[in-house]
């Protein structure tokens, strides 16, 4: 792939990434001590493919995860056409400033129970599902069977490796 379309198919990412904006995020780390998953919202994303955030995890639980593993965040907001996939691999941010924490929606006070994660996109998934215009009920009908064996949706892939 070339840096053109490269650059063209990262924009496009960070375009939904910042219309989105909210993930549910899944980690893979090999040690007993898990980050949870839950829902993280997206700070920033560098033109690098970089992606920042903060995740929560106990205070003393903090010291122990795994400072390095592999990420995946799933976006999909009601109201937003698409769903976009994403996943990379993921580094625990140890000397954070307080840039991140105040562009965030979380208090000083919580920032004990935060980790900050830089995650570097390595692949990306993005399914749309195609517009349906107005249709009578029995379409419908129809339309729910032949769903059942014909893909309605727009699947693209990015591969950023």
């Amino acid at each position: 792939m070339d840096y053109h379309t490269q650059d063209e198919n990262l924009f496009f990412i960070k375009e939904k990434i910042s219309d989105i904006k909210v993930a549910i995020f899944k980690s893979e780390i090999n040690s007993e001590l898990q980050l949870p998953n839950n829902i993280i919202q997206v700070l920033k994303v560098d033109n690098d493919g970089t992606v920042w955030f903060f995740t929560s995890c106990s205070g003393d639980h903090k010291q122990t995860i795994e400072r390095s593993f592999y990420v995946y965040l799933d976006f999909h907001r009601k109201g937003v056409e698409g769903r976009l996939q994403i996943s990379g691999h993921a580094n625990v941010v140890e000397d954070q400033d307080d840039d991140f924490l105040n562009i965030s929606n979380y208090s000083k006070s919580t920032a004990n129970r935060l980790v900050l994660i830089k995650m570097k996109i390595m692949q990306a998934e993005y399914f749309e599902a195609k517009p349906s215009p107005q249709v009578s009920m029995m379409d419908k009908i129809k339309m729910a069977f032949q769903q059942f064996f014909f893909d309605n949706t727009q699947h693209r892939i990015y591969d950023f490796t």
